[in-house]
């Protein structure tokens, strides 16, 4: 990011759970939680030309994306959140275990760059765009995953 300041300490935060809350319903699966992370008018491009609009279509594009896995685990890693030529942004690594259903795994390591925005009251996604930096096997181990929901 370029031309960085900081926000209020209680916004950036609140950005910060954001991120959490996001991770944790991917990683519960929790299409109502994962949802209510975005703003209405979002816009969510998960790369190779998946870019969507709207609550309806980055609905859609999760629940056809999230249905490939029986069971995933999304883990937000090292970020940064400031204001950058007045719009709040962030970017943030995130690490992804996938099992497949062949019951083998793979993990995704990628980018994204982020817009936030106030709706409703909340601090939710305005824009998340997805570079996938690394892509490979897994051993899948032992899977105990946490009850969806």
């Amino acid at each position: 990011m370029n031309a960085t300041t900081s926000l209020d300490p209680a916004d950036e935060l609140a950005i910060r759970n954001l991120l959490a809350r996001y991770g944790d319903a991917v990683c519960r699966r929790d299409a109502a939680a994962w949802i209510a992370t975005w703003a209405a008018e979002c816009t969510w491009d998960l790369g190779g030309g998946r870019i969507t609009h709207g609550r309806d279509e980055t609905f859609a594009l999760w629940q056809k994306s999230i249905a490939k896995y029986p069971w995933v685990a999304q883990l937000p890693a090292s970020g940064t959140v400031g204001l950058v030529d007045g719009a709040v942004r962030g970017s943030w690594y995130v690490l992804e275990l996938n099992q497949l259903p062949d019951g083998s795994g793979v993990m995704h390591l990628g980018h994204y760059d982020d817009t936030y925005v106030r709706d409703e009251g909340e601090w939710r996604f305005g824009a998340r765009s997805f570079h996938l930096v690394y892509r490979g096997a897994m051993d899948p181990g032992t899977l105990n995953p946490l009850p969806e929901g």
